[in-house]
């Protein structure tokens, strides 16, 4: 009771701290009660979504790709046109509604259904539980969110800016009035968690307990509270941390045994574990009864202190246990059973968040998060016990070494003179541009006594030889191949360097521009600590990038191996279209996409182009890029026929620091959609003023269309001028637009013009069937007068 009580006191203060935004609907105004109106979204029980407005869009996430969705349409009305994007794991809904109506939006037995609110009170059906209010811990916020689904991150599509998105499988009620802090605010939402992130270091992730915010970097925002407590600290805790307490490095075995008891199970698996055997910790822990706990007397006389101080004792203990549990399972080798360092309780405290980058690089998740966290405890893990040290902080320094940023890199700085260090230290020289010092010291580490950092050293030394240019791209790709197959060598090549190997030969082929290759060996890798998740992400984006936008890629130098033949579209987009799921969604990726879909235009698969470009858009966060990649998929649309996509995308292409290059080209596809609509009045006033060349072709294209034949000789006549020479031989597309404008001419009955093309041409042919129907052409021309 007592701790709930410091709890609340905590979450006050710190919601107190906050500033608050307004309600959902407040800085809208408002709005004149709208129709009645319904959209059923059909996502089934293992679906969790969140909801929100941003800008003018109402917008509804969903953290599965739902394919099925692509075509979702609503009653008439204001639920009508939704537009849907099906991403890779995950799919966005948005309804352009300016008017920002009184919406709810509720579960039901076959999906979630999106409602105007005619009451007034916009909302979930069922009010937020009081579970969900956030509470403020060391370092960090929890919203105990029970049923929430897998965090995403995408930008905000009315701004840009990073939104970390957490939904829910069940109904919370949302945020139903924001807060703002330092680096992130809340925003308001009908149904899921979502925090605009102002600043790059603020993280969401999901634990057992609920959604935990943090800030992660080397000098962190302040997010969360400071860790603060009345009572005096244990000698241990003051002069190093809880983590002193709970491993069991303090000088009275974790301040968990006195001298008037035997030791406990607990301060036995701590003595194994400072010594360094943290599975022999693991097997007296798993030994031990959930209820174990010094015993306390039924006396009436126990006085109230006595109580509280052995309730202490037990609850302190049993955190202990648990993070004990947990640190031994990571060194152990048991990753599954690690997941409280990454939870709400040990994962952003001061003393245990180095932990956490722990448990992140064993898993193979963000290399950028982990690094930060293991550089950033450096320092705390050297002063571990040796043996403990031994078990952890060479490999953390190894990772940090080639994973980590130049800041991260520089806490190394400097390594124990011990020979665990030795790899770390090469890779580090070799960052610091210190190449031939570097590979001295790899080939001494290839003839390492331990298997394992022999390996690793033979991969680094070959991917040091490729970057210094020591050694073509095809050379590299072919050494890579021989350290896979470990001839030669005393022991089996263990998976770690095999993983590092295999990465670095995908890389090689890739710059010896044999992406086919190099995707074949990248689908052998694994995200793990050897090859983090976005780092595996990366290398697939480079080799598509390369098929996507050949020039990018580096050719082999002189002497390599022959290139292979050139890929066809065809093969270029499958491969692409095979491992785009591979590559992690965001702006990068956007770009990836853009490019893509470029080449499915080209070879006429409208409706794939569509796709990439609408997931190029809603992944873009940069206003002209995202603009861009609109208008291509308006371009794509409309060759699709699919009219309303085409106006959304151009609706939403609009942006006042547009380059004129792409304005004007706004204003064209604006024009063709408006033909498309069957307005072309409203096509030829978007084109009236343009006199370039594309802006003459678009409007020739409208008076034709119409059979106003004046005014198409008019502009096509201004356009052939420019165009045509008036000697020399015709390119096949002049020829065609001599041909065309003697066709309108003659519609129109446009003697002169035919004439002054006769002349123009003087002789000149336009190909053989075009100078017969020109020559008909001309026959047809009635006297004017005796010079005709």
């Amino acid at each position: 009771m007592m701790r709930r009580a410091a709890a609340c006191l905590v979450l006050m203060q710190g919601v107190a701290a906050q500033t608050v935004l307004p309600p959902l609907r407040a800085a809208y105004g408002a709005v004149p009660p709208s129709p009645h109106a319904s959209l059923l979204l059909p996502f089934d029980a293992r679906t969790a979504v969140a909801a929100f407005w941003s800008g003018p869009d109402f917008v509804v996430v969903a953290d599965q790709p739902l394919p099925a969705l692509s075509h979702l349409s609503g009653d008439h009305g204001l639920f009508s046109s939704p537009d849907v994007t099906v991403l890779e794991r995950a799919t966005v809904i948005r309804l352009y509604l300016p008017a920002h109506p009184q919406l709810s939006f509720s579960r039901q037995s076959d999906g979630w259904i999106l409602q105007t609110d005619v009451s007034g009170h916009a909302g979930s059906s069922s009010a937020p539980s009081a579970g969900s209010m956030p509470i403020f811990m060391p370092g960090a916020v929890l919203f105990p969110q029970k049923q929430a689904g897998r965090v995403l991150m995408l930008p905000d599509p009315a701004s840009g800016q990073r939104l970390l998105i957490a939904p829910s499988l069940g109904v919370t009620g949302g945020v139903p009035q924001g807060r703002r802090a330092e680096g992130y605010s809340i925003r308001p939402s009908l149904e899921g968690l979502v925090i605009a992130a102002d600043s790059p270091q603020i993280a969401l992730r999901g634990t057992a307990e609920g959604v935990v915010l943090d800030a992660v970097a080397l000098d962190p925002l302040p997010v969360g509270e400071k860790e603060a407590s009345s009572a005096p600290a244990p000698a241990s805790v003051a002069a190093h941390g809880a983590d002193w307490v709970w491993l069991g490095f303090g000088s009275v075995g974790g301040g968990q045994k006195a001298s008037s008891r035997q030791p406990s199970r607990l301060d036995s698996a701590q003595t194994a574990f400072a010594a360094g055997q943290p599975w022999q910790a693991l097997r007296v822990l798993d030994r031990t009864p959930a209820s174990e706990a010094p015993a306390t007397s039924t006396s009436t006389s126990t006085s109230t202190s006595t109580s509280t101080s052995t309730a202490t004792r037990n609850d302190t203990a049993q955190i202990a246990g648990t993070f004990l549990h947990a640190a031994a399972s990571l060194l152990a080798g048991h990753t599954g059973q690690a997941q409280d360092l990454n939870g709400a309780r040990f994962g952003d405290a001061p003393a245990t968040r180095v932990w956490r980058g722990l448990y992140l690089m064993q898993t193979g998740q963000n290399s950028q998060t982990a690094s930060t966290l293991l550089a950033a405890g450096f320092a705390q893990m050297q002063a571990y016990p040796a043996a403990v040290r031994a078990l952890m902080v060479p490999q953390a320094a190894t990772y940090v070494a080639r994973f980590g940023d130049a800041a991260s890199a520089a806490l190394l700085d400097p390594l124990p003179d011990e020979s665990a260090y030795d790899l770390a230290r090469a890779l580090l020289q070799a960052r610091a541009g210190q190449a031939e010092t570097a590979r001295v010291a790899l080939e001494n580490l290839t003839a390492s006594s331990s298997a394992q950092t022999a390996a690793y050293a033979r991969a680094a030394l070959v991917g040091l030889m490729l970057e210094k240019d020591m050694i073509s791209p095809a050379t590299a790709a072919e050494a890579y191949g021989k350290l896979l197959e470990n001839e030669g060598q005393p022991a089996a090549l263990p998976s770690g360097p095999k993983a590092t190997i295999r990465l670095g030969q995908a890389h090689a082929f890739a710059l010896a521009e044999q992406p086919q290759a190099a995707l074949a060996v990248l689908d052998k890798v694994l995200a793990g600590p050897d090859v983090p998740e976005d780092v595996l992400s990366s290398a697939y984006l480079a080799i598509l990038r390369g098929l996507v936008f050949p020039e990018t890629v580096r050719g082999a130098p002189a002497g390599g191996a022959a290139l292979a033949a050139p890929l066809s579209a065809a093969e270029r987009i499958g491969l692409i279209a095979a491992h785009l799921p591979h590559v992690e969604d965001g702006p990068a990726k956007a770009k990836l996409l853009a490019g893509y879909g470029r080449l499915l235009l080209a070879g006429g698969r409208l409706d794939a182009a569509v796709a990439a470009f609408g997931q190029a858009a809603l992944l873009q966060d940069n206003p002209v890029a995202k603009a861009d990649a609109e208008d291509l998929l308006a371009q794509a649309a409309l060759q699709a026929h699919r009219l309303d996509v085409a106006q959304r995308a151009l609706d939403r292409a609009r942006h006042p620091g547009l380059p004129e290059d792409l304005a004007t080209q706004c204003a064209y596809d604006a024009a063709r959609l408006a033909v498309a609509l069957g307005e072309p009045d409203r096509a030829l006033s978007l084109l009236e003023r343009d006199e370039t060349d594309a802006g003459l072709e678009l409007r020739g294209q409208v008076y034709e269309a119409q059979k106003r034949w004046p005014e198409a000789v008019l502009v096509l006549g201004r356009l052939a001028a420019r165009s045509v020479p008036e000697d020399g031989v015709l390119t096949e597309p002049q020829q065609a637009l001599v041909s065309r404008l003697a066709t309108d001419a003659a519609a129109a009955q446009d003697s002169a013009t035919l004439l002054r093309l006769k002349g123009w041409l003087a002789g000149r042919t336009l190909g053989a069937e075009r100078d017969e129907r020109f020559a008909m052409q001309i026959r047809s021309i009635k006297p004017l007068s005796p010079a005709h």
